[in-house]
């Protein structure tokens, strides 16, 4: 379409508003307005006094600008008046604006200039060569100028407008000749996410040696009057080879949002050429150069400008290359790709050709695509369920000149006019045929591989039928008129044909009759699965029909070209669309008919559940079972198919008709009818089971009013089912009693809880089912009501049950009391209470309910854990406590096992060393201590004389002796003490105070303190403070007292081997004579053990002697005081040794004896003289109990 003709002025440049209302024309002094849509002329504004050489719109439409050889720039507002203009110091080469703001950039010959709308104001930079081009990036970010030295400079907007000329820009180097168009280029190459690029999937002839720089967003197009054409990114890469163009280029524009790009120039012609320069072909061929073009925003339609002054606007249209076969359709996009899409799955693939895609053809899963000068073959080689991915799998390096192009398994079929030429895939050609007029339509219909059949409609009306094998064409049937469009049926029995005059006809192959005729048809397509359901499409409506019925329209545009199972695939425009159609129509026609078989055939192709509903009804109702059988297995009717199986098994067995018609009666809910025919024939339990089974109980009550008591209690107890069923439990439990169910009954009265009649079923329950009772009594301890649940274990003599429910809930009294009177059922109620009680820290009671239980290894085992983690969580007070607990436990077994005195003695041990160390520890790990620094001194010193234990520190036991000595004046000890500790691992926190005590010991004497010296009571003699458990001198061991560990003047002795205990402690308790009052039995005697005989143990004072009696088989030890006026104290458990002060104010503060833990009373009654008045200086403690 020509706009105008501008005289003999070459049109300089163009312009198109942003709503395409208007398009501006540079030419000669004016820039001439015209009329976007028409093409009339509105106004010429003549506002420069010299050529016009570059116009532009602003990106909102709302101003324009215009650049003259007057060295000036004129900005327009929308009504075409002046509003600004400012001037460069030569003439105005070309102007743009920003498309995204109101930023104009204007290049004059020596400089070029950035001018906005909100500063007012142009900032103007000198370039050292011509400005000949320039052009926008698509976010305004930068802009690119083209010089007339063949450099191109790509600068930010931010760089000019707020930096001085020397700031760094991109500048690309290319030859010597002007640069005289670019371009930029935004599109988003690649967003579909199925796009498979030819390096990943397949191979193909790459123009540009690197892929990937394809996948850029923003290029940019140069172009040079050496015939070039480059493309760079946006940092000046090049990212393909130059391409020679053999003319001189004026101008760029790329065009359909970047998917193509647009050139004209000497050679008097608009190319157009792909995103990256592939060549597609001429868009028009004018008289004289072409020195401008411009595309109309959001359209198809572009603006061409020459040099003679004409001025020209095209509208592109691009047509549809495409293909299809069954579900898989393929299409040409952007004239170089070609997507696959499968419209049932929904998936797709993009196919990267670089190339002019002619043709596309697909079938099966192969697919032709025809380039510019080959064609490629390709395969399939993903599986329908996932993601489309074709690979090359050849390649015919041939151009073909051909109209329409199909492709087969293992050939490719071209046409040319009358010719059909057959190659194979490597591009061999196997045959040919020769038609009698044009082909109009091809279609492959389907086959073997390499023997499919291919059908063709000519021009001349006929159509035929060729195989790929066979060299002789078939003709199927000849017309008068075109033939459009055609197709045959599945089973190759019938065509359908569109022609000319747009009649859709069918015919019979074999009789050549038509079967029916619709005029105004542009498409139609047999069904592939179906031969006889076709559809058939006019301008507004698609048509379903099945032979020898009406046809069914409903809208839809387009034009149908297949037709598969129950999807239509129309296409409308340029879109594919897949559409599924409903056949309830034709399948109520086929039902209609009692043509079932074909009604299940088209049933199959897809129809709604009711639809399915229906032909089983209808198929049953007319006999055809296994038509119903079928159909009802489709929509998971099980009741129908029960039915069904019933009704075969009913004829199997020879039934009569009469009841198979009854069961379908009763199917169909004529239920009074069905009895009456049963009651009539003399079938009444089938009648009662028809109303028992459907719950109507008062009618199967009026049938069964003759029948037994047995029949009459069946009843009850369907109705007790329905009425569970039914939600109501309890009526069910009340008809279960009834008929005498009592299991059953008493189930339901459990599960729902309720209690009053369970009391009530309790005393109908027979003796005899013990199952049930034992079930009823276990209801009842859930309950919580012993006493019932008691009653009904007692009425069996189930005393094991009773014994265990009395376990479970706690009543140790009543389980007791069972125990007693049943000694075989001790085991089971003592080993529980032991348990129980060491679970709440019982361990005395717990042990003897172990050892009652007969399970003393069990005692012994908890009471061993208890011990180890006690030491092991460091609380060694509780350590100290249960591995006395332990000691008592082996020496009670010692007497039947005296293997165990060891044992026995090592825990002992145990007990005494960490009761001391719990102190020690507990003096270095917090700040305050509850004992004197003289008992924390005494037992660390009697711990430093003990073998190495499990969990105690020797570093804490040195420290304390090191820093209370130092305290108390031991210093001899604490030299030693920390003498000790270098040999030993210091924790962290304890170095710096042991550092200073070993600088500070220094300055102290080298010996320790008098009162601190332990004195032996034997001999007399002090000891050394870290000197040992025994004296040094005489050798008798140190007796200490278990509440602050001071030694006690004790000396222990022993009596003559024929003395028994019990006399002993007769002579001791004997009254010794007057005088013998000063005796001691250890003067003169040192060193050495003490025996005494009967007359010196009758010789001793009662006061100053303390018996330890140690429990069996261990022997009594004595120890003599030699200090009478010192008190001592016994605990009578544990039988450890005090003085008497510290071991009455640790019970008065404790309650308890502070090695055994023991409670202890004193009685009222000590023992007293019987002469004197007052006590006994030095009484027993036995009276603590």
């Amino acid at each position: 379409m020509s706009l105008s003709h501008c005289g003999e002025c070459c049109i300089y440049d163009l312009a198109c508003k942003s709503d395409g209302s208007e398009i501006l024309v540079a030419a000669d002094h004016k820039v001439i307005i015209y009329d976007g849509f028409d093409g009339t002329s509105l106004q010429t504004l003549k506002g420069h006094k010299d050529v016009v050489y570059a116009v532009a719109w602003s990106n909102d439409g709302e101003i324009f600008a215009s650049g003259s050889a007057d060295k000036s720039v004129i900005i327009w507002n929308e009504h075409h008046e002046g509003t600004l203009k400012y001037t460069h110091s030569d003439a105005v080469q070309r102007i743009a604006f920003s498309p995204v703001s109101l930023v104009l950039l204007s290049c004059a010959i020596g400089d070029f200039g950035i001018w906005s709308t909100t500063d007012k104001n142009v900032v103007k930079q000198r370039v050292d060569a011509r400005c000949c081009s320039c052009a926008w990036n698509s976010d305004g970010t930068l802009f690119a100028i083209g010089h007339g030295d063949g450099t191109v400079q790509i600068r930010k907007t931010s760089t000019v407008r707020e930096v001085q000329a020397d700031e760094p820009f991109i500048r690309i180097e290319r030859g010597t000749e002007p640069v005289w168009a670019l371009a930029f280029s935004f599109y988003r190459f690649g967003n579909d996410s199925n796009l498979q690029s030819s390096e990943e999937y397949f191979r193909v002839d790459i123009v540009d040696s690197e892929y990937l720089s394809r996948s850029a967003a923003e290029i940019l197009a140069v172009t040079d009057w050496h015939h070039t054409l480059s493309f760079y990114d946006l940092k000046g890469n090049k990212i393909s080879a130059d391409k020679d163009l053999s003319f001189e280029p004026q101008c760029v524009e790329y065009f359909n949002n970047g998917q193509f790009l647009l050139i004209g120039g000497s050679n008097n012609q608009l190319l157009m050429y792909t995103r990256f320069g592939l060549p597609l072909g001429i868009v028009a061929q004018m008289d004289t150069w072409v020195w401008s073009v411009k595309s109309k925003p959001n359209s198809t339609s572009v603006v061409i400008g020459c040099v003679d002054g004409t001025l020209a606007c095209y509208n592109l249209m691009f047509s549809t290359v495409h293909g299809l076969h069954q579900e898989r359709y393929a299409y040409r996009e952007n004239m170089t790709e070609v997507i696959v899409q499968n419209l049932v799955h929904h998936t797709s693939t993009r196919i990267q050709c670089n190339d002019h895609v002619k043709k596309v053809a697909l079938y099966g899963t192969k697919l032709a695509i025809q380039l510019s000068d080959r064609l490629n073959i390709y395969r399939q080689s993903s599986s329908d369920s996932e993601p489309l991915e074709y690979k090359l799998a050849e390649k015919i390096k041939e151009s073909f000149d051909c109209s329409l192009l199909v492709v087969t398994a293992l050939h490719i079929i071209l046409c040319r006019d009358e010719h059909l030429l057959c190659y194979d895939h490597r591009g061999l050609k196997q045959r040919e045929w020769m038609l009698d007029s044009q082909i109009r339509y091809i279609k492959v219909i389907g086959g073997a591989p390499g023997r499919e059949t291919i059908v063709v409609g000519l021009k001349d009306g006929q159509v035929y039928k060729l195989f790929i094998d066979n060299p002789f064409a078939i003709e199927v049937l000849k017309l008068t008129v075109p033939i459009r469009c055609v197709d045959l049926n599945a089973d190759r029995t019938l065509v359908a044909t569109v022609d000319d005059t747009s009649l859709c006809s069918v015919y019979d192959i074999k009789t050549r009759e038509c079967l029916f005729q619709e005029p105004h048809c542009n498409s139609v397509a047999f069904n592939t699965e179906n031969e006889n359901i076709l559809c058939y499409t006019t301008n507004t409506t698609l048509t379903i029909r099945a032979l020898n019925y009406s046809g069914h329209s409903q809208r839809m545009m387009g034009f149908v070209v297949g037709f598969s199972g129950n999807k239509v695939f129309c296409l409308h425009m340029y879109q594919m669309n897949a559409f599924e159609v409903p056949f309830s129509i034709q399948l109520y026609q086929y039902i209609e008919d009692k043509n079932f078989e074909q009604a299940f055939r088209l049933a199959c192709l897809g129809v709604t559940e009711e639809d399915w509903n229906l032909l089983g009804h209808e198929a049953l109702r007319s006999g055809e079972l296994e038509i119903a059988s079928k159909s009802f297995a489709r929509t998971k009717d099980i009741r129908a198919l029960q039915l069904i199986h019933e009704i075969k098994e009913m004829r199997k067995n020879g039934d009569p008709e009469l009841l198979v018609q009854a069961h379908i009666m009763a199917y169909d809910g004529k239920f009074r009818e069905v009895a009456q025919i049963y009651r009539d024939n003399g079938f009444e339990n089938k009648a009662m089971e028809l109303f028992t089974d459907l719950r109507m109980f008062e009618e199967a009550q009026e049938v069964m009013t003759t029948a037994s008591g047995e029949t009459q209690r069946m009843l009850m107890r369907k109705r007790a089912i329905w009425a569970k069923d039914s939600n109501q439990p309890k009526m069910a439990a009340e008809m279960l009693i009834s008929s005498g169910d009592l299991d059953k009954a008493m189930q339901l009265i459990i599960d729902n809880d309720w209690m009053d009649m369970a009391i009530d079923i309790m005393r109908k329950l027979d003796r005899s089912d013990l199952d049930t009772i034992r079930k009823l009594a276990s209801y009842f301890v859930r309950k919580n009501e012993f006493g019932l649940a008691s009653r009904l274990f007692g009425s069996i003599n189930d005393t094991k049950a009773i014994v265990e429910m009395h376990v479970n809930a706690g009543h140790w009294t009543d389980a007791f009391a069972i125990a007693d009177r049943n000694p075989k059922y001790v085991e089971d109620v003592y080993l529980p209470y032991a348990r129980h009680l060491a679970e709440q820290d019982k361990f005395e009671e717990a042990q003897k309910a172990f050892h009652k239980a007969g399970k003393e290894q069990e005692a012994l085992y908890v009471l061993e854990q208890l011990t180890s983690n006690a030491a092991n969580e460091s609380r060694f007070a509780d350590a100290g406590y249960y591995f006395w607990l332990l000691s008592m436990q082996f020496l009670d077994q010692c007497s039947e096992n005296p293997s165990l005195i060891p044992k026995y003695e090592q825990t002992a041990k145990l007990a005494e060393a960490y009761h001391a160390y719990d102190a020690v520890f507990l003096y270095c790990n917090q700040p305050f201590s509850v004992h004197s620094h003289e008992t924390l001194l005494n037992m660390a010193r009697y711990l430093a004389f003990q073998p190495v234990l499990p969990c105690v520190s020797r570093v804490l036991i040195f420290f304390t002796i090191a820093r209370i000595g130092m305290e108390l004046g031991a210093f001899k000890a604490a030299r030693e003490s920390l003498e000790q500790l270098t040999r030993l691992r210091l924790p962290s926190r304890l170095e710096a105070p042991t550092e200073i005590m070993t600088l500070n010991v220094r300055a102290k004497p080298f010996a320790d303190v008098e009162e601190l010296l332990p004195m032996c009571y034997r001999c007399g003699l002090n000891n050394p403070v870290m000197g040992g458990p025994a004296c040094l001198h005489c050798k008798t061991p140190f007796v200490y007292s278990f509440a602050t560990f001071e030694i006690l003047p004790l000396v222990e002795f022993s009596v003559a081997q024929d003395i028994s205990s019990e006399e002993a402690l007769q002579l001791i308790q004997a009254e010794p004579p007057l005088e013998d009052a000063n005796f001691n039995p250890f003067h003169n005697k040192k060193g050495t053990p003490v025996v005494l005989d009967r007359e010196k143990l009758a010789r001793l004072e009662q006061g100053q002697v303390v018996v330890i009696p140690n429990r069996e088989p261990l022997q009594p030890r004595y120890f003599f005081n030699t200090m009478p006026t010192i008190s001592i104290a016994q605990c009578s458990s544990c039988f450890k040794l005090f003085h008497l002060d510290d071991f009455e104010m640790a019970v008065l503060q404790k309650g308890y004896c502070p090695f055994c833990r023991t409670s202890l009373q004193r009685n009222a009654g000590l023992q007293y003289d019987e002469e004197d008045d007052e006590p006994p200086k030095i009484p027993s403690f036995g009276q603590f109990s």
